[in-house]
């Protein structure tokens, strides 16, 4: 299993409040939401073009609360 180290963006997007956004995309890039809709491939583009680092990271907000738990493979 391929284990990816967290992100700035990720820790972010953790704690953000993204209740404005839900049933959308969400790009984020350092440590703030810079585009948001419900096309993926559009906010992705948006935000390429609006970020200065190039670095972007793309989330979905979804419709009702999710509940994420830890996991910790063995």
């Amino acid at each position: 299993m391929n284990i990816q180290p967290k992100t700035p963006n990720y820790d972010y997007f953790i704690k953000a409040d993204t209740s404005a956004y839900k049933g959308e995309w969400v790009a984020i890039t350092n440590k703030r939401i810079i585009a948001h809709g419900t096309d993926a491939q559009k906010v992705y583009q948006t935000a390429k073009q609006k970020s200065k680092t190039g670095k972007v990271s793309l989330a979905k907000i979804p419709d009702e609360q999710l509940m994420v738990l830890p996991f910790s493979p063995s």
